[in-house]
Protein backbone atom coordinates (compact mmCIF):
# COMPACT_ATOMS: atom_id res chain seq x y z
CA UNK A 1 0.00 0.00 0.00
CA UNK A 2 2.91 2.47 0.62
CA UNK A 3 4.37 1.94 -2.79
CA UNK A 4 7.97 3.22 -2.12
CA UNK A 5 7.96 3.66 1.35
CA UNK A 6 10.17 1.75 3.59
CA UNK A 7 10.17 0.54 7.42
CA UNK A 8 8.39 2.18 9.75
CA UNK A 9 7.06 5.13 7.83
CA UNK A 10 4.77 2.88 5.93
CA UNK A 11 3.46 0.88 8.92
CA UNK A 12 2.44 4.25 10.49
CA UNK A 13 0.80 5.90 7.27
CA UNK A 14 -1.32 2.57 7.16
CA UNK A 15 -2.25 2.47 10.87
CA UNK A 16 -2.94 6.78 10.80
CA UNK A 17 -5.44 5.36 7.59
CA UNK A 18 -7.35 2.77 9.26
CA UNK A 19 -7.74 4.86 12.65
CA UNK A 20 -9.53 7.56 10.60
CA UNK A 21 -10.97 5.13 8.70
CA UNK A 22 -12.55 3.47 11.76
CA UNK A 23 -13.79 7.20 13.51
CA UNK A 24 -14.83 8.56 10.70
CA UNK A 25 -18.39 6.20 10.31
CA UNK A 26 -21.23 6.03 13.56
CA UNK A 27 -20.86 3.56 16.03
CA UNK A 28 -23.99 1.38 16.41
CA UNK A 29 -24.21 3.01 20.25
CA UNK A 30 -24.76 6.39 18.43
CA UNK A 31 -27.45 5.29 15.85
CA UNK A 32 -29.40 3.44 19.14
CA UNK A 33 -29.30 6.21 21.35
CA UNK A 34 -30.01 8.63 18.08
CA UNK A 35 -32.61 6.60 16.65
CA UNK A 36 -33.96 6.55 20.83
CA UNK A 37 -33.84 10.44 20.71
CA UNK A 38 -35.88 10.93 17.58
CA UNK A 39 -38.58 8.41 18.53
CA UNK A 40 -38.79 10.23 21.97
CA UNK A 41 -39.06 13.50 20.01
CA UNK A 42 -41.68 12.39 17.58
CA UNK A 43 -44.02 10.53 20.12
CA UNK A 44 -43.93 14.13 21.66
CA UNK A 45 -45.09 15.38 18.45
CA UNK A 46 -47.63 13.43 17.05
CA UNK A 47 -50.37 14.14 19.22
CA UNK A 48 -49.96 17.81 18.02
CA UNK A 49 -50.37 16.86 14.18
CA UNK A 50 -53.06 14.54 14.50
CA UNK A 51 -56.27 17.32 14.27
CA UNK A 52 -53.59 18.63 10.87
CA UNK A 53 -53.45 15.33 9.52
CA UNK A 54 -57.53 15.02 10.10
CA UNK A 55 -58.40 18.44 8.69
CA UNK A 56 -56.35 17.07 4.98
CA UNK A 57 -58.30 13.75 5.31
CA UNK A 58 -61.75 15.54 5.25
CA UNK A 59 -60.79 18.37 2.90
CA UNK A 60 -59.47 15.38 0.32
CA UNK A 61 -61.77 12.94 0.75
CA UNK A 62 -64.29 15.61 0.16
CA UNK A 63 -63.05 16.98 -2.61
CA UNK A 64 -62.76 13.52 -4.27
CA UNK A 65 -66.49 12.97 -3.47
CA UNK A 66 -66.91 15.98 -5.23
CA UNK A 67 -65.45 15.31 -8.69
CA UNK A 68 -67.02 12.36 -8.48
CA UNK A 69 -70.38 14.44 -8.29
CA UNK A 70 -69.09 17.21 -11.32
CA UNK A 71 -68.45 13.31 -13.60
CA UNK A 72 -71.75 12.08 -13.39
CA UNK A 73 -73.17 15.39 -13.61
CA UNK A 74 -71.16 15.95 -16.83
CA UNK A 75 -72.02 12.28 -18.01
CA UNK A 76 -75.09 12.35 -17.45
CA UNK A 77 -75.13 15.14 -19.86
CA UNK A 78 -72.94 14.10 -22.34
CA UNK A 79 -74.62 10.69 -22.12
CA UNK A 80 -77.94 12.01 -22.52
CA UNK A 81 -79.32 9.17 -19.83
CA UNK A 82 -79.96 9.32 -15.90
CA UNK A 83 -76.22 8.68 -14.47
CA UNK A 84 -76.08 7.82 -10.45
CA UNK A 85 -73.76 8.29 -8.07
CA UNK A 86 -74.10 5.41 -5.31
CA UNK A 87 -72.09 3.90 -1.96
CA UNK A 88 -69.77 1.34 -3.23
CA UNK A 89 -71.59 -0.69 0.10
CA UNK A 90 -75.49 -0.17 0.19
CA UNK A 91 -76.20 3.18 2.18
CA UNK A 92 -72.42 3.45 3.37
CA UNK A 93 -70.64 5.91 1.71
CA UNK A 94 -67.64 5.79 4.04
CA UNK A 95 -66.72 2.94 2.00
CA UNK A 96 -66.26 4.31 -0.95
CA UNK A 97 -68.43 5.29 -4.07
CA UNK A 98 -69.27 4.95 -7.67
CA UNK A 99 -69.98 6.46 -10.71
CA UNK A 100 -72.40 4.31 -12.91
CA UNK A 101 -75.25 4.22 -15.23
CA UNK A 102 -77.50 1.79 -12.97
CA UNK A 103 -79.83 0.38 -15.85
CA UNK A 104 -81.92 -1.45 -13.37
CA UNK A 105 -82.88 1.04 -11.23
CA UNK A 106 -81.64 -0.41 -7.54
CA UNK A 107 -78.67 2.31 -6.83
CA UNK A 108 -76.43 -0.18 -6.10
CA UNK A 109 -73.92 -2.02 -9.07
CA UNK A 110 -75.23 -4.49 -10.35
CA UNK A 111 -74.81 -6.84 -13.71
CA UNK A 112 -75.83 -5.09 -16.58
CA UNK A 113 -74.84 -1.68 -14.75
CA UNK A 114 -72.22 0.79 -16.44
CA UNK A 115 -69.69 1.22 -14.17
CA UNK A 116 -67.97 4.62 -15.25
CA UNK A 117 -65.96 5.24 -12.15
CA UNK A 118 -64.53 3.84 -8.38
CA UNK A 119 -63.72 6.60 -6.12
CA UNK A 120 -61.04 6.13 -3.51
CA UNK A 121 -61.68 4.39 -0.36
CA UNK A 122 -62.08 6.53 2.31
CA UNK A 123 -59.54 6.51 4.96
CA UNK A 124 -60.16 4.81 8.55
CA UNK A 125 -62.30 6.47 10.93
CA UNK A 126 -63.93 9.22 8.45
CA UNK A 127 -68.11 9.38 8.65
CA UNK A 128 -69.75 10.54 5.73
CA UNK A 129 -73.55 11.24 6.45
CA UNK A 130 -75.87 12.17 4.09
CA UNK A 131 -78.89 14.46 4.54
CA UNK A 132 -80.74 14.05 1.03
CA UNK A 133 -84.36 14.03 0.23
CA UNK A 134 -84.75 10.45 -0.48
CA UNK A 135 -83.81 8.37 2.17
CA UNK A 136 -81.88 5.78 0.05
CA UNK A 137 -77.79 6.61 -0.16
CA UNK A 138 -77.79 7.97 -3.66
CA UNK A 139 -77.20 11.11 -6.26
CA UNK A 140 -78.96 10.77 -9.59
CA UNK A 141 -78.65 13.34 -12.58
CA UNK A 142 -80.85 13.27 -15.59
CA UNK A 143 -80.04 14.49 -18.90
CA UNK A 144 -80.02 18.53 -18.29
CA UNK A 145 -77.86 17.87 -15.28
CA UNK A 146 -80.26 18.50 -12.24
CA UNK A 147 -79.96 15.98 -9.19
CA UNK A 148 -82.84 13.71 -9.84
CA UNK A 149 -85.17 10.84 -7.40
CA UNK A 150 -84.61 7.85 -8.54
CA UNK A 151 -88.67 7.60 -8.70
CA UNK A 152 -89.25 11.23 -10.64
CA UNK A 153 -87.20 13.07 -12.56
CA UNK A 154 -89.82 16.02 -11.34
CA UNK A 155 -88.84 15.30 -7.71
CA UNK A 156 -84.76 16.84 -7.02
CA UNK A 157 -82.38 14.47 -4.55
CA UNK A 158 -81.15 17.45 -3.18
CA UNK A 159 -79.14 18.00 0.99
CA UNK A 160 -75.76 17.63 2.14
CA UNK A 161 -73.35 14.90 3.08
CA UNK A 162 -70.98 15.53 6.13
CA UNK A 163 -67.59 14.17 6.37
CA UNK A 164 -65.85 13.57 10.00
CA UNK A 165 -62.93 12.75 11.21
CA UNK A 166 -62.71 13.61 14.62
CA UNK A 167 -63.50 17.26 15.34
CA UNK A 168 -63.09 18.27 11.51
CA UNK A 169 -65.65 18.58 9.07
CA UNK A 170 -66.63 19.18 5.69
CA UNK A 171 -70.19 19.41 4.12
CA UNK A 172 -71.00 19.10 0.51
CA UNK A 173 -74.33 20.71 -0.25
CA UNK A 174 -76.14 19.77 -3.75
CA UNK A 175 -78.84 22.20 -5.16
CA UNK A 176 -82.26 21.88 -7.10
CA UNK A 177 -79.62 22.70 -10.29
CA UNK A 178 -77.24 20.54 -9.39
CA UNK A 179 -74.34 22.75 -8.18
CA UNK A 180 -72.48 21.54 -5.85
CA UNK A 181 -70.50 23.96 -3.08
CA UNK A 182 -68.49 23.06 0.00
CA UNK A 183 -68.10 24.33 3.13
CA UNK A 184 -66.80 23.90 6.86
CA UNK A 185 -69.40 23.53 9.54
CA UNK A 186 -67.15 23.99 12.33
CA UNK A 187 -65.28 27.22 11.08
CA UNK A 188 -68.23 28.28 8.43
CA UNK A 189 -70.68 28.77 11.28
CA UNK A 190 -74.49 29.50 10.02
CA UNK A 191 -73.27 30.02 6.32
CA UNK A 192 -72.68 26.61 6.12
Amino acid sequence: MCGGLRGGCCTQVESMYYRFQRRSGIGLMELLIMIGILSALAAMALPGFAPILHRLHVMTTASHFQEAISLARAEAIRRRTRVDLVPMQDKNWSTGWQVLIDTDNNQLATAGDVVLHIGPTPPAGLRIEARLRDSKAYLAFDPSGRPRSASSSSVPQIGSLVFTIGNEQRKIIISFLGRVRSCDPVRGGSAC
